[in-house]
């Protein structure tokens, strides 16, 4: 499953059950609202205990998915391992 079709899904299941982000937030625990939300919507990762609670939450087949612990823009960072001047 690609992050689009992973972030589509997520933001289906939401509407269907009418769940506010704030409501969504509580539920996966953290720190962040921001983060969250920006993880639910494929742009920021989540950790491992967070993306468990939003496979239980959103009733997803594998509970912590791949998608959600890792980030976007995650390869070019590795790519690019020169310091910043």
């Amino acid at each position: 499953m690609k992050r689009s079709d992973l972030t589509e899904k997520l933001l289906d299941i939401k509407r269907e059950k009418g769940w506010s982000w704030k409501h969504i937030c509580e539920k996966i625990g953290g720190y962040s609202e921001v983060l969250i939300v920006g993880a639910i919507l494929g742009q920021m990762k989540l950790t491992k205990p967070q993306a468990a609670n939003a496979g239980e939450l959103f009733g997803l087949s594998n509970p912590r998915p791949r998608c959600s612990t890792k980030c976007r823009c995650a390869a070019r960072a590795r790519r690019c391992r020169r310091p910043i001047p």
